[in-house]
C-alpha cells in the first residue's frame, strides 16, 4: 500500500491541509530535521532528487518519473491515499530480489502472464 505520508518529510500543515514546507538559508527545501524535501515536502535524494520512503529511505520514485512540479506519477498522485500498488504491478518471479522482466521479441517487457508492463514492472495500455 502507498500513502503519501510515506514519503513527506516532518512539515507542518496550513489551516486548509495543504503541507508547509520550510526554507534554509540558502533558499533549499528542508523538512524541521534537516532532511532535504522538494517543494511538494517530499523527502528527496540530494544527489538523484529521486523521492525517498521517510523511514528506511530507499527509493520509491525516481526523479524522471517526478512531474516538473516535482509530484510523484499516476496512478500515485490521484490515489496517494491508501493505494495499492499490487494492483497495477505485473506478476513477476523474483531473482536476489529483483523482478525477472521479460521481453518479448518486439522488445516490449511482460510479466509472466504475458501482460505488457513497463521497465519498472507496472502494468501498461
Amino acid at each position: 500500500m502507498f500513502n503519501e505520508n510515506d514519503i513527506l518529510g516532518d512539515l507542518d500543515r496550513d489551516e486548509k491541509g495543504n503541507v508547509v514546507v520550510l526554507l534554509d538559508n540558502q533558499g533549499k527545501n528542508k523538512d524541521r530535521a534537516g532532511k532535504i524535501t522538494n517543494k511538494r515536502g517530499y523527502l528527496i535524494d540530494s544527489n538523484s532528487g529521486a523521492v525517498l520512503e521517510n523511514l528506511t529511505f530507499k527509493e520509491m520514485f525516481p526523479y524522471d518519473d517526478l512531474d516538473d512540479r516535482g509530484e510523484v506519477p499516476h496512478p500515485y498522485c490521484v490515489e496517494r491515499y491508501n493505494f495499492n500498488p499490487h494492483n497495477v504491478m505485473g506478476d513477476f518471479d523474483y531473482i536476489d530480489g529483483q523482478p525477472r522482466m521479460m521481453v518479448t521479441n518486439k522488445g516490449f517487457f511482460v510479466d509472466k502472464k504475458g501482460r505488457r508492463v513497463n521497465k519498472f514492472g507496472w502494468m501498461v495500455n
